[in-house]
């Protein structure tokens, strides 16, 4: 889920400039394009001019880079994380992730290294279900899909009633993507390509196998997984607003203090990590403080499914997943009383995995690309020279 949600944590650029749903905000596809607002126009032609084909290369390798970064190497890490969350029965509870190092590696030799990214595809389904979905709402209603600073407040509420919508539409698949995600290899036969899209459908419908008397009807659920997720949008995108404006007001004391003989030395490379920086720390901060809730909603996605998870206060041993909550409200009590205030924060070990991981491979990436833009980029001659 949180996955998910996270590649629509969109936020306002406030340049002007909106967030694609695919993650990715506009500004990166010029990559200092935000930076060329406070420098003077004789350097934004010679610097584009001199490093345009190297801007764009360094586009197209970062895009790749985030793009594994959320969908392959933090999986294992989501994976891990949501076991966790639905396991009441648990006796450790994963606050940090180096508990959960010695249950990997136990997963990993009982069960193979395919274990740790079970689900995956069904990720990637409900992603392009999500991307259609919006832009099919927004063309045959007057909600925007996507707004900037300069949006009027209708503007605004309609893009945030558009993705309510959506997260409500997509509350079944949720549920069978999660399902996919957390449920045993060894206990369990392996889920085809598609199968998120049927068990979804059957989810809503009440079609195939009888399930459990405990299964919470789909219009307990609708609401608190769309007020979820729009609430992990918003709060992201309100933190990537601000996160911007500081860097942004950063930029200009530096311009100020500049002068047009003494250019800039930020490359592309360095904006590009910033943006994708921003990005992923605005998703930190908004999964950090609702993780609560994201347990609360993950459980009771699971009550009933009869689905079978790995054991990881062993790593060894499989165990069903029974609980009998009523609804939200009567789950949060729930845990409180029987597993502590803590106990709604299982798994948090993942999450600090997951973002510590993309951290790691952002700051490599920088500078990587630092170094491959260094060599590509020619070498200018002082400004002396020329004025000579």
């Amino acid at each position: 889920m949180s996955s998910n949600v996270s590649m629509d944590l969109m936020s306002i650029n406030e340049e002007g400039s909106s967030f694609t749903s695919r993650g990715f905000p506009e500004s990166l596809n010029n990559p200092i394009s935000d930076y060329e607002h406070n420098v003077p126009p004789s350097e934004c032609i010679s610097d584009s001019f001199d490093s345009d084909p190297v801007q764009k290369f360094a586009g197209l390798g970062l895009e790749i880079t985030s793009a594994v970064i959320g969908n392959v190497i933090s999986h294992p890490c989501i994976v891990i994380r949501r076991q966790c969350q639905v396991n009441r029965k648990a006796t450790r509870y994963h606050l940090s992730p180096f508990t959960l190092i010695p249950v990997l590696m136990r997963l990993h030799s009982r069960q193979g290294f395919s274990c740790l990214w079970k689900g995956c595809s069904g990720i990637f389904i409900l992603r392009g279900c999500s991307t259609v979905l919006e832009t099919f709402l927004a063309e045959v209603t007057p909600f925007p899909r996507e707004v900037s600073s300069n949006s009027s407040l209708k503007q605004l509420s309609q893009h945030l009633l558009l993705k309510l919508i959506a997260y409500g539409v997509l509350t079944p698949f949720y549920c069978a993507s999660l399902v996919e995600t957390v449920q045993s290899d060894i206990a369990s036969e392996k889920p085809g390509v598609l199968d998120c899209l049927k068990e979804g459908v059957c989810r809503l419908f009440k079609l195939g196998t009888p399930r459990s008397t405990r299964l919470l009807p789909m219009w307990q659920l609708i609401g608190p997984s769309a007020l979820f997720g729009l609430s992990t949008y918003v709060l992201s995108s309100l933190i990537q607003s601000i996160l911007n404006w500081f860097r942004n007001m950063k930029l200009r004391n530096m311009h100020r203090r500049q002068s047009i003989e003494q250019p800039s030395s930020q490359n592309s490379a360095v904006n590009y990590i910033d943006n994708l920086s921003i990005l992923h720390f605005s998703s930190f901060l908004a999964n950090v403080v609702l993780y609560p809730a994201e347990t609360m909603i993950h459980r009771l996605y699971l009550q009933g499914t009869r689905t079978i998870i790995d054991d990881l206060d062993s790593g060894t041993t499989v165990l069903p997943v029974i609980s009998t909550y009523e609804g939200i409200f009567d789950c949060f009590h729930t845990i409180v009383e029987e597993e502590g205030a803590s106990g709604l924060y299982k798994g948090f070990g993942g999450l600090l995995m997951e973002y510590a991981l993309q951290a790691l491979i952002l700051k490599v990436a920088q500078l990587v690309f630092c170094e491959i833009e260094s060599l590509f980029k020619p070498n200018k001659k002082p400004f002396s020279e020329h004025a000579a």
